[in-house]
């Protein structure tokens, strides 16, 4: 076997081994919460702890990536955090137990997702037969899997089987993590270590990538929390609503996987403005009631507001980060996405409740935003081109 293709094997199964977790975890454990008598008020706010400790964790935690700690480290604290934390919920009752332990389970789940995309694009920059997109894919594919798998379980064994999962899935990304992530060889010595006493800046360009990104995936705010219910309201079934997300999800496996190899090799600045673009029109549309066939048709245009934004995103914190401050722009990006998503997610229950599918309308602008920044990066860059290996 080719060494590009075992290593983008392993890199694919870190990943496939983190996105079963979240996909055990965001779909099932409002179920589990469901079953200790906790009202549906009391869910709500249990349900928002995790993206509260995203927007304030991930940065900082994320920084030691770049220092002597490393990722390997990071991800191995954070898969062995979960392993510890989820057993504990089958023990408590009490709803400020279930809070606490939501909020420290968080901290160790606010560095996976992104620590695997720094270990990724690590990766492909360093080899460039790698593809980013297949890598991530295969995400996409085992958090599809284990939406289907979970619902099996949960009907058969109850929802205490999402805590044995979730106890148990950790130990797939201890040992997928053991295999992929090499040991960080630190270059700096002490001298070394004085010169990096200051930290690398982030460039204005990458800033102004990183809000437009984030914006972009906040536009899913309206569609994550009340897509299923708008639809079910208008008369579609559940099985077509099942239909609807997985429309969503093949599309955005497929885009990840011929689009993927942007990354290392451009700067992503037209991806996002694709989907930035993509995401605008999209619930734009949406807002307007449209059938069946027109709703299929935007729930694939998923794999641009979303994938082509995430991919877009990683390529320009590939080429435009600062090796020395990769983790910390990983992370800094992460706490955007989460404070952008609660904002619209909060915003989307008040504007719902008045509007019904005008949400969607509401979401809109958010993509507008993310297309305006991604013109103004474009217009700097020609003015100003950045290094080399940055463009296209």
């Amino acid at each position: 076997m080719h060494p590009y293709k075992a290593l983008e094997i392993r890199l694919g199964a870190l990943q496939a081994a983190s996105f079963t977790s979240h996909g055990m975890y965001l779909p099932f454990f409002p179920l589990w919460l469901q079953s200790k008598a906790l009202s549906p008020t009391v869910i709500g706010f249990v349900v928002a702890i995790p993206i509260v400790v995203r927007i304030l964790a991930t940065a900082p935690l994320m920084s030691l990536a770049d220092r002597s700690f490393g990722a390997r480290r990071l991800l191995l604290a954070s898969h062995f955090g979960q392993l510890i934390g989820f057993p504990l919920f089958l023990l408590v009752d009490a709803t400020w137990a279930i809070m606490a332990l939501v909020a420290l389970v968080a901290v160790a789940q606010s560095c996976i997702i992104p620590g695997n995309d720094l270990v990724s694009t690590n990766a492909v920059q360093k080899h460039p037969g790698l593809n980013y997109g297949r890598i991530r894919g295969s995400g996409s594919v085992s958090f599809f899997i284990t939406n289907i798998v979970g619902g099996y379980l949960v009907g058969a064994f109850g929802p205490d089987v999402v805590i044995v999962a979730l106890t148990v899935i950790p130990i797939l990304g201890i040992t997928a993590t053991l295999v992929a992530v090499p040991h960080e060889t630190p270059e700096a010595s002490n001298q070394g270590e004085a010169k990096d006493a200051a930290p690398a800046t982030l460039s204005r360009v990458l800033w102004l990538v990183l809000i437009a990104g984030a914006v972009t995936q906040g536009s899913h705010g309206a569609l994550n929390a009340f897509g299923s219910i708008y639809w079910r309201s208008i008369g579609f079934s559940d099985a077509v609503i099942g239909y609807f997300w997985a429309a969503g999800v093949i599309a955005e496996i497929l885009v990840f996987i011929y689009l993927g190899r942007h990354v290392g090799r451009k700067s992503g600045i037209g991806l996002i403005m694709l989907g930035s673009a993509a995401a605008a029109i999209r619930f734009m549309i949406m807002s307007l009631q449209p059938g069946t066939e027109v709703m299929f048709v935007l729930q694939t245009m998923h794999s641009l507001s979303f994938a082509a934004t995430h991919i877009g995103t990683m390529a320009a914190l590939t080429a435009l980060a600062p090796m020395k401050a990769r983790g910390r722009a990983q992370g800094i990006y992460g706490s955007l996405a989460a404070l952008t998503t609660a904002a619209s997610t909060v915003a989307s229950g008040m504007i719902y409740s008045e509007t019904g599918a005008g949400v969607f309308a509401a979401m809109a602008p958010l993509g507008a935003i993310g297309f305006v920044l991604m013109l103004i990066v474009a217009r700097m860059q020609r003015n100003q081109p950045q290094r080399a290996g940055s463009g296209g």
